[in-house]
This record gives C-alpha cells, structure tokens and sequence, in this order.
C-alpha cells in the first residue's frame, strides 16, 4: 500500500512525495509532534470498506485494522509488528464490549468469532473509535461474503449433475427431515433477546458459544 509524509501541526510542508528516510529526525525547532502522531501514513486503497487505529489511553501502541470485501486485516505492536489476515467468509459473528472509562472515551472493544477448521476462534480489535458502526459494517461483509461462497458452492453441484437426469421426489408417506436451523437467525433472535432484558449477558455468551461450536 502507498504511503505519504504526514506532518505534525506546525512543520513545514514536504516536498509532493517525500518520505523520511530510516533514522531521520525532525528539526529541533519545529513544534513536538503530539503524542502517538504518526508521521508516515498509508493512502487509503480503493478496496477498503472500512479502517480505524486503535486509540489506546498512552496514544501508542495501538492496533491497526482494515477490512475489504475479502479480508480483514489487523496489526498489532510496538517494537516488533504482528500482522494477520482474516478471511470475511470465515467470519461467523461480531459483538462489542465496551469498559465505562473506553464508553467515555468513545472506544471499545470489538470480537471477532472466527471459524476455523476445528474450532471458533476469537479475534479481539481492541479500542477501536465508533465500534458499533465497526461491528455493524463488518457483521455486514462477513454474511455477504458467506452468502457468495454459498452461492458458488450450489452452483458447482448443480453444474455437476447431468441434464437427463430425473429429480427424485420423496417416497409417499415417508415424512421429510425437519428444516435445519439457521445458526445465524439464532444469533440474531438471541441478540433480541439480550437487548430486551430476557437474558443476561452471562447467558447471552455462553448460548453463542454453544451455537457457535455446532457449526
């Protein structure tokens, strides 16, 4: 991804497409750059649907995340940088949790329930700025992401089936299997319930988990 000099408030602007090269130093006479300023920022790619910087209490540290219609992306560390990828389709929910002193800073905590071959996993983004609009948009790509794969799975069996074929109906008076339910219409109604106060938010995480784990 490109990336550009970002100047702190008070320096002079740079040259169009100048980047501070490795150990270079402001001016001592410019002003400090405010905390957790980074002077060296990545332009937006044209496939993002969403990014946000974790915004910690120290202003360093934080977490950088990134999602496109395919994957969502996160960084994480000071020193050395640990960077993952997440497949959207992958994605079986999104939830938020937010600690009063993240409410009063408008952060929060967003979890991210990722299936992977043998197990749910759990991805925490951690102060992220508007987490609610975050869980909502990535909620969003994760079930259009899974609708797509389903999708290109119906349509490679039924490619697979030759035309002259006859479609079998059930034998008479053989009862057909109870429809499977739908674990994210389980989610969803569940959700509806921890909003309404029927359960609690105890009850409401161990039921998600167990829902999740039947995938």
């Amino acid at each position: 991804m490109a990336k550009k000099f970002n100047p702190a408030p008070g320096w002079p602007p740079a040259p169009e497409g100048w980047l501070p090269p490795v150990g270079w130093q402001p001016d001592p006479a410019w002003p400090p750059a405010p905390q957790g300023w980074d002077i060296v920022v990545e332009l937006n790619d044209p496939g993002t649907l969403w990014e946000a910087r974790g915004l910690t209490l120290t202003g360093i540290g934080g977490g950088k995340y990134r999602l496109t219609s395919t994957l969502l992306y996160f960084e994480k560390g000071i020193v050395s940088t640990n960077a993952q990828q997440i497949p959207v389709a992958q994605i079986m929910d999104v939830d938020m949790r937010q600690a009063l002193i993240q409410k009063s800073r408008g952060v929060g905590n967003v979890l991210v329930h990722v299936q992977r071959s043998n197990r749910v996993e759990l991805v925490i983004l951690e102060d992220v700025p508007e987490p609610r609009a975050a869980v909502t948009i990535i909620n969003e790509t994760a079930r259009a992401a899974r609708l797509y794969e389903q999708t290109l799975r119906n349509t490679h069996h039924y490619a697979g089936v030759p035309a002259h074929l006859p479609v079998t109906a059930p034998a008479p008076g053989v009862p057909s299997a109870p429809a499977a339910v739908d674990p994210m219409e389980q989610l969803r109604r569940l959700g509806e319930l921890r909003e309404a106060g029927v359960v609690t938010d105890d009850e409401f995480s161990a039921k998600k988990m167990e829902i999740l784990a039947r995938l």
